[in-house]
């Protein structure tokens, strides 16, 4: 199976993780996933990412209050806290490249994390001041992604994809917008 194969299957059978077992993440799994995160691509190769990895319960269970009593942040073992280290590249249309570049690598982590038999919910909702305030996270650095990952206590059904045609155009936009 070539390595492109196997990034299409991790892909196309991912799951929807319910919540997640009280089984720790041994520590070289954790160390290749945050290696997929320091590699991923960035604007300028800038890498303005700073992870912060969150394993302490307590800390786990007030994370999960600033995500809206997420049980994904209360029950996983590993919430890696994806910051952006520096305001980033300001591209040629005047936005900045941080949150982009923090989504590739948020992305990186998750799928190593299923490479490595793990699963992951990523949580964009919470009150960013509280988690700044948490950990610590100076004033002028945006917090922009939860990756929450562990070993899974069972699983959601995943919504239907929608066709290839309803969201693949070929060189310009056709059909509706919804």
């Amino acid at each position: 199976m070539s390595h492109l194969s196997r990034v299409h299957s991790l892909s196309r059978n991912r799951q929807a993780v319910r919540r997640f077992a009280d089984r720790p993440v041994p520590p070289e799994l954790l160390e290749r996933i945050l290696d997929c995160g320091r590699y991923a691509v960035s604007a300028g190769e800038d890498q303005p990412w700073r992870f912060i990895v969150v394993q302490e319960r307590l800390t786990r269970h007030r994370l999960s209050e600033a995500a809206f009593n997420s049980e994904y942040v209360k029950t996983a073992p590993i919430v890696i806290v994806g910051c952006a280290r520096v305001h980033s590249r300001i591209s040629g249309h005047g936005k900045p490249a941080f949150p982009t570049d923090l989504a590739v690598a948020t992305q990186s982590m998750a799928i190593g994390a299923v490479d490595q038999g793990l699963q992951v919910a990523w949580i964009t909702g919470f009150r960013e001041s509280i988690v700044r305030s948490l950990l610590g996270v100076p004033p002028d650095i945006p917090v922009v992604t939860l990756l929450c990952i562990g070993y899974p206590d069972g699983f959601e059904r995943l919504p239907p994809r929608r066709p290839f045609t309803e969201v693949v155009a070929w060189d310009r936009w056709e059909g509706g917008a919804e």
